[in-house]
């Protein structure tokens, strides 16, 4: 009876697994008849795609994935950028409680690799709900002359952060020996106190006039053996010097005169290029500031001066009234290098702020979230011999590529705008695309649409108009674009003599869910901008204008995490 019973049970099981494969293999026979099975690494004509609906994005599906963002609340400005025994610290601006800009903590992030980020618990937060820790910067104490090194092979962490309290602004000091994970405030603070001989009561009335005095950058100069710190005085930058990195004294202003003044300036930073003198064998430095409001595509951007810096006086070697953009698009701010790169790396590493002031408040990322940080680019300085001056490069961090894989490429391809247009089905929404141009003339104009829906009626487009020689770009058919009043839907730039003398145009656009980077001709310019799609588009569209062009190559990549 028990074998029998067995034998039963094995029978049933046999008919019903049986049953459950037919079944199986019936439901996989309809998807597949009914789904669209287009080859998604073919170029194909814009009458031949498939017709099929467009799929609407929820607001928290414009979470970036290559792109660094806190998983609840606000963010503005990186702060402390540094590098310590394997890991690079991202601090942040950030607001814990709602996605808003009220009373600024120091948010953590460390990374392995610049591009996957863990969220650590709050760094430095302020004493009340009044306070607010702003920007500020980290260095590595290597000879403890603090003195808060205590019994430890782990060298302490020191970070110097603008204290605002009632529109009061001082700066602070605080540090770590846990290698950023729990933070002591100086207990002598202010470092830098915005006028000597002050009372805190006087400090915290309507008495005393309040400037802006923050966003303090630190690092080393070694032909001086001192610290040198750089902060903003609203109009211009502020430098000081210590041997201890307590104790500070002023030793010169820059920029009353100087550049763009559309706004207050913040967020400065000062960077040598000891590989780039002068024929008398100084090395030239550059100095990035950050201003509210007056960039080319409006609103806030970030300017750059090139000179000299003998450890006391930053020198201008250009025009008073020459103005840098680093960047031209919209979404491009209060950028910062990192601090302690190895020497064998060797690199400039910056990340900066992806938004906007005229509109960051308003992102509509939120409830959950609002704001989030540029792909970690490095920087170089170049001369360029078209302008006969230098000029700074930038370039996606070569770690990005490691999270890359290709899915298609192109190699000498005639594009002419009597053929039909050239469509690639990317079936991802993060994405590079690489490409070059040829016999590009001023006749010629190259439209790009990424992010483009089946219907076309939403889309993301960048142009090359060649008898202007500017690019454009156009997010105005995007997808959400009405959130704000200030949210520019088009703005352009003007490129140098080498793409017209060369006949040639290179074009690098990092995709994420709600943003695009944008570099040309190896970086040479950058426009970055947010996006926010209402619905899913996968297609890119490449068309042109004028005369017959030569698509050198073309290269999309997909990112994974």
């Amino acid at each position: 009876m028990y074998r029998h019973h067995n034998n039963s049970i094995n029978n049933l099981s046999r008919t019903i697994i049986g049953k459950i494969l037919i079944l199986g293999i019936i439901i996989y026979l309809v998807k597949y008849v009914m789904s669209d099975h287009t080859n998604h690494n073919s170029i194909s004509e814009s009458n031949s795609l498939p017709e099929i609906s467009n799929t609407i994005i929820p607001h928290h599906q414009h979470r970036p994935l290559i792109h660094f963002s806190p998983k609840k609340n606000w963010i503005n400005d990186p702060n402390g950028l540094v590098y310590y025994d394997t890991e690079w610290h991202l601090f942040y601006q950030y607001y814990p409680k709602a996605p808003m800009s009220i009373n600024m903590h120091w948010g953590h992030a460390v990374s392995k690799d610049l591009i996957t980020w863990n969220e650590l618990s709050i760094a430095i937060p302020p004493e009340d709900d009044i306070a607010g820790i702003w920007s500020g910067s980290v260095v590595i104490d290597w000879k403890n002359i603090t003195g808060f090194q205590k019994n430890t092979n782990i060298h302490p962490m020191i970070a110097i952060y603008t204290w605002q309290y009632q529109r009061w602004q001082e700066q602070h000091m605080a540090y770590s020996l846990d290698k950023g994970r729990t933070w002591t405030k100086y207990e002598s603070n202010p470092v830098i106190p915005l006028y000597n001989n002050i009372s805190k009561a006087d400090r915290l009335s309507d008495k005393i006039t309040r400037n802006a005095f923050r966003d303090p950058k630190v690092m080393f100069h070694v032909p001086t053996n001192s610290w040198i710190l750089v902060l903003t005085g609203g109009d211009h930058v502020q430098f000081y010097k210590s041997i201890d990195l307590i104790r500070w004294s002023l030793i010169s202003h820059f920029g009353h005169n100087h550049g763009s003044h559309g706004g207050t300036w913040e967020c400065p930073d000062l960077i040598e290029f000891p590989q780039v003198k002068l024929k008398n064998q100084t090395s030239l430095w550059v100095l990035l500031v950050s201003v509210q409001r007056g960039s080319p595509a409006g609103g806030s951007g970030m300017q750059y001066f090139i000179g000299t810096f003998d450890g006391y006086i930053f020198h201008n070697i250009q025009s008073s009234q020459t103005i840098n953009w680093l960047d031209y698009g919209s979404d491009f701010y209060a950028g910062i290098t990192f601090h302690n790169i190895p020497q064998y790396d060797g690199r400039h590493i910056l990340i900066s702020w992806m938004n906007n002031w005229q509109y960051a408040r308003e992102l509509p990322t939120a409830p959950l979230w609002r704001g989030q940080m540029t792909i970690p680019r490095q920087l170089q300085l170049d001369f360029n011999s078209f302008t006969k001056t230098y000029h700074l490069r930038q370039l996606p961090a070569h770690e990005l590529y490691l999270y890359s894989k290709q899915l298609l490429t192109f190699h000498r391809r005639k594009l002419s705008s009597k053929s039909a247009n050239m469509i690639l089905n990317s079936s991802h929404d993060v994405y590079m695309l690489n490409t070059e141009f040829h016999n590009i003339t001023k006749t010629t104009n190259i439209h790009i649409r990424l992010r483009q829906t089946v219907d076309k009626l939403e889309y993301t487009e960048i142009k090359y108009i060649g008898n202007k020689n500017q690019i454009e770009f156009d997010r105005s058919h995007s997808g959400n674009v009405k959130f704000d009043d200030s949210f520019f839907p088009q703005f352009n730039m003007s490129l140098d003599k080498e793409t017209l003398t060369t006949g040639i145009l290179k074009l690098q656009v990092i995709v994420d869910r709600c943003s695009t980077e944008l570099f040309i001709n190896g970086g040479k310019y950058t426009m970055t901008a947010l996006i926010f799609p209402k619905y899913q588009g996968y297609q890119i569209e490449l068309s042109i204008d004028g005369e017959d062009i030569l698509l050198n190559y073309l290269e999309l990549m997909l990112f994974s995490m």
